[in-house]
């Protein structure tokens, strides 16, 4: 039996006296956070030296006497079109929600690395690489499997290796320049090699979702999951309705948004409802990188229960083929 405070439904809250367990456990987290903030000193510099380069050549093409200058007479100087436009930062907006978003169909390749201390000083560090290639008439369809690398501990086991492979196709079925819907089919299976990381069903994840652009600088995205298992090897079957629903704001060259996570079970009747707050910005020369982190909390029992205490996790996307 665990001693210390619990929750109503008896299960333990978060114990300040036992930070070992919850930080020392995550080195990989900090070396992400490291490796993170290169990135965007990186991307600092590269955006300071973009604009030294843009400022020479700018000087470098304007009239050098009076009589090649423009006369004022000859009528008022137009404005000249800045980099910075709508459509250049509505694109940022899209790019920087990336996968969070079940419609925006972009051929890239992410890496995703996440930390959960969950109930009973249970800790996971999972590693995940997914690939998606879209295809088709305004990259309207689109494929994505997606292979976990976890390493998780128990206070009486650990293991560390392959997850269960999930792999996922979608399609949009209506879009237009500030709206767009579309469907998803995931099938996530029995590939884990140890039974301690998975591999107690197979399971099928219809779903549908939305993007909704408000503005280049705001937008909502949606997805509504169903999750059932198909092949049950040990355990209870899986049967959960997930609703996930984030706003997402660009500001000072970053989107910054807040992510509403849960889950109904249906086996207890329970709700699990978590939230995430996070940070994501573009990279590159090219802007073909996308830099996020973010960290996760639950809100109520059932979702420290079943999800996680604390989970901070950072993305990295690539997108090879944005400028072809």
């Amino acid at each position: 039996m665990v001693a210390g405070p619990t929750d109503k439904m008896g299960l333990p809250l978060f114990r300040r006296g036992n930070p070992q367990v919850m930080i020392g456990a995550l080195p990989g987290f900090w070396l992400g956070v490291v490796l993170v903030c290169l990135l965007l000193m990186t991307a600092e510099f590269q955006d300071a030296h973009a604009q030294a380069r843009q400022l020479s050549a700018t000087t470098a093409s304007e009239p050098t006497d009076k009589a090649s200058a423009p006369d004022a007479s000859d009528g008022p100087l137009q404005a000249q079109p800045t980099p910075d436009t709508a459509a250049e930062e509505e694109a940022a907006l899209q790019e920087e929600v990336g996968d969070r978003d079940l419609t925006y169909l972009r051929t890239r390749v992410v890496y995703r690395y996440d930390y959960k201390y969950q109930a009973g000083d249970t800790t996971t560090n999972r590693l995940r690489f997914k690939l998606l290639y879209a295809f088709g008439p305004h990259q309207r369809f689109g494929a994505s499997v997606m292979v976990p690398i976890l390493q998780k501990s128990k206070p009486t086991a650990s293991a560390t290796g392959s997850g269960d492979t999930e792999v996922v196709v979608g399609a949009n079925l209506y879009y237009t320049e500030g709206f767009r819907t579309g469907v998803s089919y995931q099938l996530t299976f029995q590939t884990s090699s140890d039974s301690l990381l998975g591999g107690a069903t197979t399971t099928m994840k219809p779903a549908w979702g939305f993007n909704a652009v408000f503005s280049k600088r705001f937008s909502l995205t949606a997805a509504f999951y169903y999750k059932q298992s198909i092949h049950t090897t040990r355990g209870t079957p899986v049967r959960q309705f997930e609703p996930d629903i984030t706003f997402n704001t660009r500001v000072r060259k970053a989107t910054w948004y807040v992510e509403w996570d849960s889950f109904y079970d249906f086996t207890p009747a329970q709700l699990a409802q978590t939230l995430k707050t996070g940070v994501s910005r573009r990279l590159g020369a090219e802007h073909q990188w996308v830099v996020a982190a973010y960290c996760g909390f639950p809100l109520n029992a059932y979702g420290r229960q079943t999800q996680y205490y604390i989970n901070p996790g950072i993305d990295v996307t690539w997108y090879p083929f944005k400028n072809k």
